[in-house]
């Protein structure tokens, strides 16, 4: 007889998806991020991430770090063409699709940043592959 998990899976197949979020390499998760595009603006700064990898739907945001210094997620606003949505709002029920091809902007509300590099910490949960995790390397000149 096969065990079905409270979520009507057996286990194998939750082994299969656990597995998947290690498929997907680290440099290929940072080709997410459009590189030249972290900028300050008057409520803080913002950047892009656009996807070239395949369609996905964020059901969860984690906290931004940006040199180690965490922003809550009240502080960050998501938005493409699809519409805008607070960080803290998406949710399995409120998904936000992170479709190929298309930009999405991530404002951040706080202090601008300082003039040189900083690293962004950028962590999102999505239906498909599970977490992901990558960090980038930017430039405010």
């Amino acid at each position: 007889m096969t065990q079905v998990s409270s979520n009507g899976q057996t286990p194998h197949h939750e082994e299969r998806r656990q597995d998947l979020t290690m498929q997907i390499p680290v440099f290929l998760l940072r080709k997410l991020y459009l590189k030249g595009s972290l900028k300050n603006n008057e409520n803080g700064f913002t950047f892009k991430l656009k996807n070239s990898l395949a369609p996905g739907t964020a059901v969860a945001i984690h906290p931004l770090k940006v040199d180690g210094v965490e922003y809550p997620l009240t502080a960050i606003t998501i938005s493409s063409v699809d519409g805008e949505v607070k960080a803290s709002e998406v949710t399995e029920s409120k998904a936000f699709p992170i479709k190929v091809g298309v930009e999405i902007t991530m404002n951040v509300t706080g202090t601008p940043l300082a003039k040189g590099s900083h690293k962004l910490d950028i962590s999102l949960q999505t239906k498909e592959a599970g977490k992901l995790s990558f960090d980038v390397t930017d430039d405010i000149v």
